[in-house]
């Protein structure tokens, strides 16, 4: 019984010197190096260094030169590039042994190496896409062929390039999808524009049908993925706002001859904003904001203190970003003359200026259900000019400004300020009307007076799901307030005339 004990013991004792023995090789391996040389031969230091960390070295004919370095503690990997990467020769690993190679004995081998034909048919890239890529992975002595009508590719060329090359037909071999997107709300030509920014055209085709306002995408499964996403974030309604508009004309009096006081009203009904803006052509431009609840008792308090005249009352629906063009005048005639250079006649044609007062507002909205509106006003007046053939003239006063403001608040454009004749007849009532003889019991006096513009603009979001349900409110609101002003403008009258 001992005997066996001690039999035991001494395998025991072996197993545990070759796994030392083992551990012990592993671990010079990876034992850290330092060697310091200068001009010395570079075979001499690879053996140093295959001392240091007892490994097999096997070094081929033609590695030769000298080498100078300093090492401190480096790994046998980084020592080894150091040393042989400085005189352009490499080494690769086999086993328990490093071999060192230059670049001829590698061209050599594979000069002499078996080679191998495969023959890969593509299930989904073409060929001819594939050819190129494919060529450059080869060897010097490989044959890249293509078969275009069987969609095939022939290799011929080492088993180690061979290898490489499957490994690169099995990734570039994608399954290519052709998949239509029928968008409702944006347009074809614009998204394409888009999706040309992300998908560029090695990696998928982009088509559009402009009847059917569709875009056809041929690409992958990953990338129609991520077209999906971008296609539902850019195909989807924009929001739109109704742009309600009041010009109102003011006569300036001897009271007010300088412009309205904008700056007591300020005051008075919580006016919000700028009230001296330079204009474009000179002057002050006024603006400002109103809070729905003081809108109608500021068109009460023009009407009622000043002679004023409601020149237009303009709603619009504009799409958010774009712009919204009201234009209250006249188009104004005017002669152009051109002349045939060849022939030297001259015709004449006759164009049209639009004059009056224009109003140009872009409104974008804001995710904080704020509107930013970029406006620009306009009041210009067409005259002749009788010193040059009556030529037309056009006196134009514009402004520029961009503010923003709460849904359904008011802006406040005033500060436009333009001279005009005014005639007023004086009259004897009946005898005055008597055609001739009403001469005599009738005065016509012609003034010149100055007149302010003043231009309310009120935006309100239409919600999508709400769009029907809100212009018809408005609608309704903007009738009821209409009816008011006429209402007060009708008192009025009737009081001046008692007077």
């Amino acid at each position: 019984m001992l005997k066996v004990k001690k039999g035991f013991c001494a395998v025991l004792l072996s197993v545990f010197f070759l796994y030392a023995y083992s551990f012990t090789n592993v671990f010079s391996a990876e034992k850290l190096i330092s060697i310091e040389a200068e001009h010395a031969d570079i075979v001499s230091v690879l053996k140093s260094i295959a001392e240091q960390t007892n490994i097999n070295l096997v070094v081929s004919d033609g590695i030769s030169g000298t080498v100078s370095l300093v090492l401190r503690d480096v790994s046998l990997d980084a020592a080894l590039k150091a040393v042989l990467k400085a005189n352009n020769y490499f080494y690769e690993r086999s086993g328990d042994i490093i071999n060192v190679y230059s670049y001829e004995n590698i061209q050599q081998e594979e000069r002499f190496a078996k080679t191998t034909t495969r023959v890969y048919s593509l299930k989904h890239a073409s060929v001819s896409d594939l050819r190129r890529a494919l060529l450059s992975i080869k060897s010097p002595r490989g044959r890249v062929e293509i078969n275009e009508k069987a969609n095939q590719i022939i290799v011929t060329d080492t088993l180690e390039k061979i290898s490489e090359i499957e490994v690169a037909v099995q990734c570039l071999d994608l399954e290519v999808i052709l998949k239509k997107y029928r968008l409702i709300f944006a347009q074809a030509a614009d998204i394409k524009t888009k999706l040309q920014q992300v998908i560029p055209a090695e990696k998928g085709e982009i088509f559009t049908d402009e009847r059917t306002n569709s875009v056809v995408i041929r690409a992958t499964p990953i990338i129609l993925e991520n077209v999906d996403e971008l296609i539902r974030g850019w195909d989807v309604q924009s929001k739109q706002v109704l742009i309600e508009a009041k010009i109102l004309q003011v006569t300036l009096d001897k009271n007010i001859k300088r412009g309205i006081d904008w700056e007591y009203l300020k005051g008075k009904y919580d006016l919000k904003g700028s009230f001296a803006q330079d204009l474009t052509t000179g002057g002050i431009f006024q603006v400002g904001m109103l809070s729905r609840r003081n809108y109608q008792s500021v068109l009460e308090m023009l009407e009622s203190s000043s002679d004023t005249d409601v020149l237009s009352a303009p709603r619009i629906v504009v799409m958010d970003g774009k712009e919204a063009s009201i234009l209250v005048g006249s188009s104004e005639p005017y002669p152009v003359q051109q002349k045939d250079v060849d022939t030297g006649l001259i015709t004449t044609e006759t164009k049209f200026l639009d004059v009056g007062i224009k109003l140009i507002v872009t409104p974008t909205i804001t995710e904080s259900g704020f509107v930013i509106m970029k406006i620009h006003p306009e009041v210009s007046s067409a005259r002749r000019v009788p010193e040059v053939d009556n030529a037309l003239a056009v006196d134009t006063t514009q402004a520029d400004t961009t503010l923003m403001v709460k849904d359904s608040d008011t802006v406040i454009l005033g500060g436009l300020i333009k001279d005009s004749n005014k005639t007023t007849v004086n009259k004897v009532p009946l005898l005055g009307d008597i055609p001739l003889l009403g001469l005599f019991f009738r005065n016509d006096v012609k003034e010149k007076v100055k007149q302010e513009l003043v231009v309310f603009i009120t935006p309100h979001i239409i919600e999508i799901d709400k769009e029907s349900a809100v212009i018809k409110a408005e609608a309704k609101r903007i009738e009821e307030l209409t009816k008011r002003s006429l209402i007060l403008r009708q008192k009025i009258n009737v009081a001046i005339e008692q007077e």
